[in-house]
């Protein structure tokens, strides 16, 4: 007879307790189940399916208690697991691994204050998005392929994946993340993946969690800034190399290329490269759009009309900027950058809403209000919106030949989709879209169109961004920052050499009759373009 370790002698069967799989035809609901709402996910019935992980509580059925119609084969009652038989029914599975307990089956009490202590989240806390990260990437890595993990848990391909890329993040950026309020989700932390270590992205990331700003749209807004970063030093480097002075501000006394050309005559931009005086003002941040100058026109031989009533004075102004443009330019660099990111983060939810089985109550009204209407978008894009590149981004595979197949509470999203691509292709890819959140200017989607489209979707659940808030309660974008973090600013003017446009919501900027006639309209307010036309680098830019 083999040798009993000593471990084992101190295990004693439990003879009031039974582990066993039974049929599912012989479990019921306790009668006194409390629970009202099973909520059957379908991550939650697919993962049951799969493998069941917890055993079932069942306690024998008395033999006294009456049995209604349909009910007389049942020979248990679930006292602990009734969402897992509901869900098991729903799956149509064979049977259920249950524990019975005859020490509860005559306990009538105490099977109520199992279920309690069965479901109150005081005694039963769920693992956190942080906790779940590091089990399925510990699953992962021991051998777990991604098809195991999505069949036993029941997640999506792309959540598995984003769990996979959560569980590899540094206990650095993990300590990061939990320092911020917010309610973490494995998505979000998969966000996180693109900034692993990164100290400043994180920090910045946190102080817009704190704004109340979703972790998506943070992401995007830092992603969006060191793309721009990225393709200014592209822009620096090959204008060096081609022997261009190039500077972070305008000296003054310093005079644009094309102002030059207004002022002095005979004057060519193209043959400005050769002067000893000629340099390109590349902004600090914001879309690199370089701008030609000349550091000292008249010590570089090029005359300038005087001011009338005083002679030898110089009728042309300094392209230095003012601090004031400064901060009127830094909030149009921020503001062109939030509804860029803004942008991002709406279409994927618009794709989530477009894909929906049925769709919401109010979409099919406003479909129709929009098709009376025809607003300008749909005017504009909503005949070509399947053949834009934002339709199968939005859209998916919906064509009309589908439509015949489509459940009749789908067919509003159907009809939805064409609208949303127009308004969304409006509003982003016109150069003119950047100057939709703007008061000074006139977009590609009128700030009127811009607040009802905006609108059906928060309507529908969709948690705008500032400026898209701004948009909505037609009010001048100040920053992401909250009201009490602002500095006062003045309002944001129009780019540089565009004239402003006049109108209800305009601020003007044209220079006052009595000033300089010759002061630089390109410096007034603003030195540069705003964002990205992708214009290339030109002598007379």
């Amino acid at each position: 007879m083999p040798e009993t370790a000593d471990w084992e002698n101190g295990l004693h069967e439990a003879g009031d307790v039974r582990l066993t799989r039974i049929p599912l035809h012989l479990l019921d609901h306790h009668p006194g189940n409390v629970r009202a709402d099973y909520a059957l996910s379908d991550a939650f019935c697919k993962s049951l399916a799969a493998e069941q992980q917890v055993a079932v509580h069942v306690v024998p059925i008395p033999e006294d208690h009456p049995q209604g119609e349909g009910e007389e084969g049942y020979r248990f009652w679930v006292t602990k697991g009734n969402r897992r038989l509901a869900a098991a029914r729903h799956q149509q599975l064979p049977d259920l691994l249950c524990l019975i307990d005859l020490a509860k089956a005559g306990d009538r009490a105490g099977q109520f204050i199992d279920m309690v202590v069965e479901n109150d989240d005081e005694f039963r806390r769920g693992l956190t998005a942080f906790e779940q990260a590091q089990a399925l990437f510990a699953a992962h890595e021991a051998g777990a392929s991604r098809t195991r993990i999505r069949k036993f848990t029941g997640r999506t391909r792309e959540e598995v994946a984003g769990a996979i890329t959560a569980g590899r993040l540094s206990a650095t950026t993990r300590q990061a993340a939990q320092q911020m309020n917010h309610d973490w989700t494995l998505e979000d932390l998969a966000l996180l993946a693109d900034f692993d270590g990164d100290a400043d992205a994180l920090a910045e990331i946190h102080q817009r969690v704190g704004w109340g700003h979703k972790v998506r749209y943070a992401v995007e807004y830092i992603r969006t800034e060191r793309a721009e970063a990225a393709e200014r030093a592209r822009v620096r480097a090959e204008l060096e190399q081609a022997g261009i002075r190039v500077t972070d501000d305008i000296p003054s006394g310093a005079l644009t290329l094309t102002r030059l050309a207004d002022v002095v005559e005979g004057f060519d931009p193209d043959t400005h490269a050769t002067c000893e005086g000629h340099a390109v003002f590349l902004r600090s941040r914001g879309t690199p759009t370089p701008l030609a100058y000349c550091t000292s026109p008249q010590r570089h031989g090029y005359a300038l009309p005087e001011t009338p009533g005083a002679p030898g004075a110089s009728a042309v102004g300094s392209a230095a900027p003012a601090k004031a443009n400064e901060l009127e330019r830094k909030l149009v660099i921020e503001g062109n950058r939030a509804w860029k990111a803004s942008a991002t983060v709406r279409q994927e939810w618009v794709a989530g809403l477009l894909a929906r089985a049925t769709a919401p109550k109010p979409v099919l009204a406003w479909v129709a209000r929009q098709l009376m209407e025809m607003p300008t978008p749909l005017r504009d894009k909503l005949t070509g919106a399947r053949h834009t590149t934002l339709w199968a981004k939005l859209a998916g595979n919906i064509d009309a030949a589908s439509t015949a197949a489509v459940r009749p509470g789908r067919l509003p999203l159907l009809a939805l989709a064409p609208i949303a691509v127009a308004y969304e292709h409006q509003m982003t890819v016109p150069d003119s879209a950047r100057y939709i959140w703007r008061h000074d200017r006139t977009g590609a989607v009128s700030r009127a169109d811009a607040r009802a489209y905006l609108s059906l979707l928060v309507e529908l659940g969709y948690q705008p961004t500032t400026i898209e808030q701004a948009v909505i309660d037609g009010l001048p974008y100040r920053g992401d920052a909250p009201a009490e973090e602002l500095e006062p600013e003045p309002e944001q003017a129009p780019d540089a050499g565009e004239p402003p446009q006049q109108g209800a919501e305009e601020t003007s900027t044209a220079v006052p009759q009595d000033a300089d006639a010759g002061a630089d309209p390109q410096t007034a307010p603003d030195p540069a373009p705003d964002a990205g036309d992708g214009a290339p680098y030109s002598a007379a830019a």
